[in-house]
């Protein structure tokens, strides 16, 4: 059986998952994510360096490769590489390396960790989570098997160019996160703001259905929609089901625009059509308020509007009224009491 040995690879949170462009899967050993965010997009680079038993070529076959990958993200982007590198950065580097270290890491570096720090100098990144002053427990990443020796072995590498994003206080490792490994928790804390992708909104026609309730209007609209299907019938076409249900749709669709019109944004359900066109109308008065005439006009509609409005509010809680008494009277008191529910209940802001 094949030992699966390495292997890389992204978790996103639910409420972010909107965010992402793409992934870019390189390697086993090797992954890559675009979310959009502002001011700029973030791209994430997993990374999972060959281990202390594979020779120097393989090591820098690795970085060769991630190097490429690297090159290819737009310059724009916030670049975060992160993940195993099995190197150990000392504070014995801090003197040549004080740009792209700091000073919460192992006491002493190895040739994996310069090789590292050369990766990090390459591509002006810093080892964020060796930055902030932590105890001994939270700078180890790695836990050998006897329990004895530990070592910090996984880096998270940040541009220089947003060093200042990174809060070093709670960039560190959490021991104490119950992750099923010999590795520890490693938490960069990095302020950004993401931005999702909003999905299109529907599109779908809302009809004025609130005409209907006119019988002379439904008539009416039942007489086009019945007038202008039922030529269709009597065409040598196909009349398959699918067919007819196209063409009804459609002729439904043309009457309604026709005779109901789409029905008009209202904050509040009393609110008329007439109340609305009003509302219109001193829109337009709204432009000439400067000269007196205008003015006038302007004050004596919105005056209209206010009584018209107050006027339709009364008529339409009377008539709610009516209807909750009738449906006690029938002992229908479900929807006697949805309407009390609907009527008490508070306004959403």
């Amino acid at each position: 059986m094949d030992k699966h040995t390495n292997g890389v690879g992204f978790l996103v949170n639910k409420n972010v998952k909107n965010s992402v462009l793409g992934c870019r899967p390189v390697s086993s050993r090797a992954i890559s994510i675009c979310l959009r965010a502002a001011p700029f997009n973030i791209t994430i680079v997993q990374a999972y360096t060959p281990t202390t038993d594979q020779d120097d070529d393989a090591v820098e076959a690795f970085y060769s490769q991630l190097q490429e990958t690297i090159d290819k993200v737009d310059k724009k982007d916030i670049l975060i590489i992160q993940g195993d590198w099995n190197a150990k950065v000392g504070k014995d580097a801090l003197k040549d390396w004080k740009e792209f270290c700091g000073p919460s890491c192992n006491d002493v570096s190895n040739e994996r960790g310069l090789r590292l720090l050369e990766f990090a100098s390459y591509n002006n990144a810093v080892l964020a989570n060796t930055l902030g002053e932590h105890k001994a427990s939270r700078r180890w990443t790695w836990h050998a098997p006897n329990g004895i020796h530990h070592n910090q072995i996984d880096y998270i590498l940040v541009q220089n160019r947003f060093r200042s994003g990174i809060k070093r206080a709670t960039t560190r490792t959490f021991p104490g996160a119950d992750v099923g490994s010999d590795h520890d928790l490693v938490f960069v804390n990095f302020k950004l703001r993401l931005k999702t992708i909003k999905k299109p909104k529907n599109t779908r026609m809302k009809f004025n259905l609130d005409r209907l309730r006119d019988p002379n209007i439904a008539e009416s609209f039942k007489a086009t929609v019945g007038g202008k299907f039922a030529p269709l019938l009597t065409l040598e076409e196909d009349h398959s089901a699918e067919t007819l249900t196209t063409q009804l749709n459609k002729v439904m669709i043309e009457s309604a625009n026709e005779m109901l019109g789409n029905v008009r944004g209202k904050t509040q359900r009393w609110v008329t059509d007439e109340i609305m066109d009003m509302c219109d109308k001193r829109k337009e008065l709204k432009k000439n308020k400067t000269t007196p005439t205008g003015a006038t006009e302007y004050r004596e509609i919105n005056r209209k509007i206010r009584k018209s409005i107050n006027q339709a509010k009364e008529d339409w809680i009377g008539k709610q009224c009516t209807e909750i008494e009738e449906k006690l009277e029938k002992n229908n008191s479900r929807r006697a009491f949805q309407i009390v529910k609907d009527l008490t209940k508070p306004k959403q802001a």
